[in-house]
């Protein structure tokens, strides 16, 4: 009986120690018809801060920060109980080294729907039913957002109307939002939400998803029927159980890759979370 309250408490332990564990994650997405002038164009993916401020110290944050074109982050900055203070204070210094766009997640509103955060405050880069587009030269590169698909509001056809010829990239927070049809028209789909499960059991998988597209989306790459590609990202932060087991907490690098082709993907660390 002792050997087995002992295992738990240590497993318990390990949870905890588990959840602060951030992992770097790299991937490569080769897109049709991107220009040349946005061959390797780098993306950091941030999601579910969760109130958590660990990686912006952290040794390959600094590394990947300091060549990044773009941070994207999906959402989910707050939790209740922890101050919100420190992530804007983070989030504002971050922004002074690289360009950042932001989606809202279901933890960023109170319960009657409006936003935690002033949208005045971030209304330069709060890409909520917005479509902006990033230009070298003549190229451009567009890069459009939907609020949380639950708490949120999303307009999608405001948003698809902003977009011009070209590729583009979406974020919204949930995974659920690639499988909707105005999804079809982006190459790139960046999310969150999912948290991995946060408690992965071998054999069995992500105990809580989270979304409904299956335990294949949880976290990860996916390539989608129709060509898109989906990046789930196991987020930063926990929310509810201050824990993760064989999931741990994700800083996500995207870089992007010319193809006259289809669009394609790969893991170029060796150690993604490709499913």
């Amino acid at each position: 009986m002792w050997v087995l309250i002992v295992g738990v408490i240590l497993l318990a332990v390990y949870a905890v120690v588990e959840s602060r564990w951030i992992r770097p994650v790299s991937y490569e997405v080769t897109v049709a018809d991107l220009a040349p002038e946005f061959d390797g164009f780098s993306i950091l993916h941030l999601s579910d801060l969760h109130g958590r401020v660990g990686v912006f110290s952290h040794p390959r944050f600094r590394q990947w920060i300091a060549s990044a074109d773009l941070v994207a982050v999906t959402g989910d900055l707050y939790q209740p109980g922890l101050s919100r203070r420190p992530v804007m204070q983070a989030l504002d210094r971050m922004r002074q080294q690289c360009p950042a766009l932001l989606v809202s997640g279901n933890h960023d509103y109170h319960r009657h729907g409006k936003l935690f955060f002033d949208p005045l405050i971030v209304e330069d880069w709060l890409l909520d039913n917005r479509a902006v587009a990033i230009q070298r030269q003549e190229a451009k590169l567009w890069v459009a957002g939907v609020p949380d698909l639950v708490m949120g509001r999303p307009n999608w056809t405001k948003m698809l109307s902003e977009i011009g010829p070209g590729p583009a990239i979406l974020l919204s927070h949930r995974p659920d939002g690639a499988m909707l049809p105005p999804a079809r028209r982006f190459q790139l789909v960046l999310s969150g939400h999912t948290h991995g499960g946060q408690i992965v059991l071998p054999g069995l998988g992500a105990l809580l998803k989270h979304n409904h597209v299956g335990q294949g989306y949880v976290a990860g790459l996916r390539q989608l029927p129709w060509g898109s590609v989906l990046i789930t990202s196991r987020g930063l932060g926990t929310s509810e159980l201050p824990m993760r087991f064989l999931c741990r907490p994700e800083l996500v690098k995207i870089v992007l890759k010319r193809s006259t082709q289809g669009a394609l993907a790969e893991d170029i660390t060796g150690k993604g979370a490709a499913p």
